[in-house]
């Protein structure tokens, strides 16, 4: 009897109350769905490493408190100097200090997260356009959970952390192949409400991709297709004239309505080094006009693409 009561004892005492070895002490409320989160909070990262590890990618960095000599993007720099002076978090933002900020500077590639009642999945309030574009679908409203795999578990790990710690962090790391980009870097800022409680995440969520800035700076509408066809990326022109296609994946075809054939081969095409031109029409500003059509092709991470320029006659 006795026995049975000091297991009921610690039951209630460990419902009440968890903490990590070295962090701090983790509410109840707070549903710890994996090892990666226990780690994170603990400031250990090998669990973290294993998981992509295991998916073929190398370990993501991760810097809690960040110092401005960790941010070597500029969108990054401009973000943690506008919410936290441009150094380590000591004292969390409230949602309201945030909403007064200025952050239009930022609202591309700037997200707002909103925690579940145990943080086992977070919802997006607000998901940048450019970050939507190089990730290929708009995930406002949608749910971390929704990504799936293994990325998924390490948002939802992450996210859970910075709502436990109350701090700001910094994580970089390797998307899936499937995505257009080398890296993401995102800097996360816990923000609290007026009894302290996190409950909202903002962050900046920067890509790092060496062959978007060459694409913009084209003055002519340019594509990155997979080989089957499927839109990849389309650069600041393409989307003035053909709009934006990052609410789903699409074929070339739908994107652009205009019907342009790809070569058999991006791989021969590579080989070869040759490129394909053509004529093909299509609408822009409510206007019929013919296009040259230029297919080239290129390795991205290993991966073979057709680019495709369009040139207005």
């Amino acid at each position: 009897m006795y026995r049975f009561l000091w297991r009921l004892e610690q039951q209630e005492r460990r419902a009440k109350l968890t903490t990590f070895e070295g962090g701090p002490p983790i509410p109840d409320k707070i549903r710890l769905a994996s090892a990666v989160t226990r780690t994170l909070v603990d400031m250990r990262f090998d669990a973290v490493s294993d998981l992509f590890k295991a998916h073929g990618t190398g370990s993501p960095t991760i810097i809690w408190s960040p110092s401005p000599y960790d941010f070597s993007q500029a969108v990054i720099k401009r973000f943690a100097a506008c919410t936290t002076g441009n150094g380590a978090q000591s004292k969390c933002l409230t949602v309201r200090e945030f909403e007064h900020l200025n952050t239009q500077d930022f609202e591309p590639w700037m997200m707002v997260l909103e925690p579940s009642t145990d943080c086992s999945d977070f919802r997006y309030l607000k998901y940048g356009s450019e970050i939507a574009i190089m990730f290929g679908r708009d995930m406002t409203g949608h749910r971390t959970s929704e990504l799936g795999g293994h990325i998924s578990d390490f948002f939802i790990a992450l996210y859970t952390a910075v709502v436990i710690r109350k701090e700001t962090v910094l994580s970089v790391h390797e998307p899936p192949s499937d995505v257009f980009a080398t890296t993401w870097r995102r800097l996360i800022i816990p923000l609290v409400d007026e009894v302290g409680r996190v409950c909202r995440l903002a962050a900046v969520n920067v890509p790092d991709n060496e062959l978007r800035a060459g694409m913009d700076a084209l003055p002519d509408p340019a594509l990155v297709v997979r080989p089957d066809g499927m839109m990849v990326y389309s650069n600041s022109h393409a989307r003035r004239i053909f709009g934006d296609p990052s609410a789903h994946r699409v074929q070339i075809s739908d994107y652009c309505d205009m019907a342009i054939d790809l070569p058999e081969s991006a791989e021969k095409m590579l080989r070869d080094k040759t490129f394909v031109v053509s004529r093909s029409m299509g609408v822009q500003n409510q206007v019929l006009v013919h296009f040259e059509v230029r297919v080239s092709a290129t390795f991205y991470r290993e991966k073979p693409y057709f680019v495709i320029i369009l040139k207005p006659h």
